[in-house]
C-alpha cells in the first residue's frame, strides 16, 4: 500500500473517532470536566434571602430587595406570594418531620427512625413510600400556591442514616421530572450530591463560616472545610448560596460570613439563629 493511501486511511480513522466522541459527549451529557446537568437551568443567583418568620407588609417590602427568597410556606398564601417580586422558593423538610400543615397533606404512618435533639424533631425514613407520598403532596401544594421551586432541608440526614439516601434521590428526581422548570435546592446535602446534582439548581450552604450552637449562641465554623466544600459543589455545576448566622448585623460573625463568601465569589445571606431577621445584606 502506498504512503498516500495509508495517509488517507489514517485520516478517515481519526475522523470516525472524533465523530464517535462527539456523539458520545452529546448523549452522555459530559462537557469538559463538568458533571451531568440534566435539563435544569443554571442562571446565577445574585441576591437571595432566607426567612422563616411571619410575613407582613414590612417583611414583603424587605423581601423585594432580593432576586430569590426561600420562605416558610405555612406563613403565606397565594395573595401574599403575588406581592413578592423575586423567585419564590418554598422551604420543605425532607429528612425530618417539621409537622407543617399544608393543604390536604398528612402522614399515613409512623416513619420515625431517630430524633434531632437540637431542633426537637423526629428523623424520618425518607425511603418509606408513606413519607415520599407525603413530601410529593407538599410539593404539589406549594407549587399550586404560586411558588416557583422548593428547597429541601435536612438532606444531611443521609450521612447518619445511609438507608434514607435512595428515598432522597427518588423524591428530588420526581420533582425535577414533575416540574422541569422549577428551581430546586437542598440545604447542604454533600453526602448525596453526586447522585442529585443533575436535578438541583443550588445548594444552600448553611453554616458558611458560622453555625448555631443553641438559641442565640453562635460560633465560628471550619473555614478550610467551607472552602473545600464550596469547590466540591461548584465542580458539579451547582450554585452555592452561602448561608451563615450572627448575633447582630455587622458583628464579627456577620462580617466573617460576608468576607468568606466574597473570597469564594458566592452570594451570601446572614441571619439570626431562628431565621427571622430582616437585616440589611
Amino acid at each position: 500500500m502506498s504512503a498516500k493511501a495509508k495517509l488517507v486511511i489514517l485520516s478517515l480513522v481519526v475522523m470516525l473517532l472524533f465523530s464517535w466522541f462527539v456523539i458520545f459527549e452529546n448523549n452522555s451529557g459530559v462537557t469538559g470536566t463538568k458533571h451531568v446537568t440534566g435539563t435544569k437551568h443554571t442562571n446565577r443567583i445574585e441576591a437571595f434571602a432566607v426567612y422563616y418568620g411571619t410575613v407582613n407588609q414590612s417583611v414583603i417590602g424587605w423581601l423585594n430587595n432580593f432576586s430569590l427568597v426561600i420562605i416558610d410556606p405555612t406563613q403565606v398564601n397565594s395573595t401574599v406570594l403575588s406581592q413578592i417580586h423575586g423567585e419564590k422558593i418554598a422551604y420543605l423538610d425532607l429528612g425530618e418531620f417539621a409537622n407543617m400543615s399544608l393543604g390536604p397533606c398528612s402522614l399515613s404512618s409512623n416513619v420515625t427512625i431517630g430524633y434531632d435533639t437540637q431542633w426537637n424533631q423526629s428523623v424520618v425514613n425518607v425511603s418509606s413510600p408513606a413519607w415520599e407520598e407525603y413530601i410529593e403532596c407538599q410539593v404539589k401544594y406549594v407549587m399550586s400556591m404560586g411558588f416557583q421551586g422548593v428547597m429541601f432541608d435536612d438532606v444531611d440526614v443521609a450521612e447518619q442514616y445511609p438507608g434514607t439516601e435512595q428515598g432522597m434521590i427518588s423524591v428530588i428526581h420526581w420533582v425535577r421530572e414533575e416540574y422541569p422548570n422549577a428551581t430546586i435546592g437542598v440545604n447542604r446535602g454533600f453526602y448525596v450530591l453526586h447522585n442529585i446534582s443533575s436535578f438541583i439548581n443550588f445548594v444552600l450552604f448553611e453554616d458558611y463560616g458560622t453555625q448555631v450552637v443553641s438559641p442565640n449562641n453562635i460560633s465560628f465554623n471550619n473555614f478550610t472545610q467551607v472552602k473545600n466544600l464550596t469547590a466540591y459543589v461548584e465542580s458539579y455545576n451547582v450554585s452555592v448560596l452561602a448561608f451563615g448566622y450572627a448575633v447582630h448585623p455587622h458583628d464579627a460573625f456577620y462580617n466573617e460570613v460576608k468576607e468568606l463568601a466574597k473570597e469564594e465569589s458566592v452570594p451570601s445571606f446572614v441571619t439570626n439563629w431562628n431565621v427571622t431577621a430582616t437585616w440589611p445584606q
